[in-house]
């Protein structure tokens, strides 16, 4: 008897939803990008997590972003589109690796409230993130459908674009943070007695570069202090400098060698120009095939479903 007193509640059920009004009819999708479509709930969404004083603005500003908005998606779903073809996705594992290696040394705590001062939520900007991988991706497939580039080209851009690797007068030298005059003192005396400027700045620099001898690298005029520069530009090789004040304590100097002033020989800058060429034919590919794809794609825009709310 319960069997059939349940299926009598259930036919009761059913046949007085019959009786309730139909449901309201779906909304067109506010894009169609061939065979891909946006719905306008999926926009406004991502317009009130980016733009969310939106409907405050001008009715004319708010047409104005929202064009904007409609033409980036547009062109997110050609990607999306294109990755789909090619195969290509973003993996869990990938995505975690760039996250962590943006958010560098920040703690998620730290870094949440960065974003929070950005004005973007954790969730859009991993969605961005996730979005310049997908462009990168999709770019290196089509990069690699072209054809390598060859030393002519890099000959030849160097030949065209010398005084692009003309470089001033470099040194390459090392320091020494001291607490005081004195102990620079001291410790430069220590170096003309015959000890190691490497092994002085491991044992008495205060600065972080201690670590690997106080080492500065090669640079040109203008690069640290002018203070700094007044001193190094003028001290000759293997000989170090007299103490040099700053607001971090005292300063001592050992310029190692000197770099002149001139266009850098080819076999040095190669491989720089190697990748100038690589990223210009990256950037003129991916927008080659993007106008390319906007021309030959089917792109249908219900502008109606985006007319303003607010005032005018």
């Amino acid at each position: 008897m319960r069997y059939f007193a349940l299926l009598a509640g259930l036919f009761l059920l059913l046949s007085s939803g019959g009786c309730q009004e139909p449901p309201a009819p779906a909304l067109p999708p506010l894009l169609e990008v061939g065979q891909r479509q946006v719905s306008l709930a999926q926009f406004e969404h991502e317009v009130s997590a980016d733009y969310p004083q939106l409907e405050t603005l001008t009715k004319t500003d708010q047409l104005r972003i929202k064009t904007r908005l409609v033409q980036e998606l547009i062109d997110r779903e050609l990607l999306a589109a294109q990755a789909a073809l090619l195969n290509i996705d973003i993996s869990p594992d990938e995505l975690d690796a760039a996250r962590a290696e943006v958010r560098g040394q920040y703690s998620r705590e730290e870094f949440g409230q960065f974003l929070q001062e950005q004005g973007k939520s954790p969730e859009n900007w991993l969605a961005a993130l996730r979005q310049r991988l997908l462009t990168a991706k999709v770019t290196a497939a089509l990069v690699n459908q072209q054809p390598a580039i060859e030393s002519e080209q890099l000959e030849d851009y160097y030949r065209n674009h010398k005084e692009e690797f003309r470089r001033p007068l470099e040194v390459r030298a090392r320091q020494m943070l001291l607490r005081s005059h004195e102990e620079a003192l001291k410790v430069r005396q220590l170096f003309r007695n015959g000890a190691d400027f490497e092994t002085l700045a491991g044992q008495y620099s205060q600065s972080p570069d201690r670590e690997n001898g106080g080492d500065l690298g090669y640079f040109a005029k203008g690069v640290l202090p002018q203070e700094f520069d007044a001193t190094l530009f003028k001290l000759p090789v293997d000989q170090i400098s007299d103490p040099v004040e700053s607001p971090y304590g005292y300063h001592l100097f050992l310029v190692e060698r000197r770099r002149q002033a001139g266009i850098r020989p080819y076999v040095l800058v190669k491989d720089e120009i190697y990748e100038r060429l690589r990223q210009q034919q990256e950037e003129n590919i991916f927008h080659e095939w993007l106008e390319t794809a906007r021309k030959s794609t089917v792109i249908n825009v219900n502008w109606q479903l985006l007319e303003p709310t607010t005032r005018q």
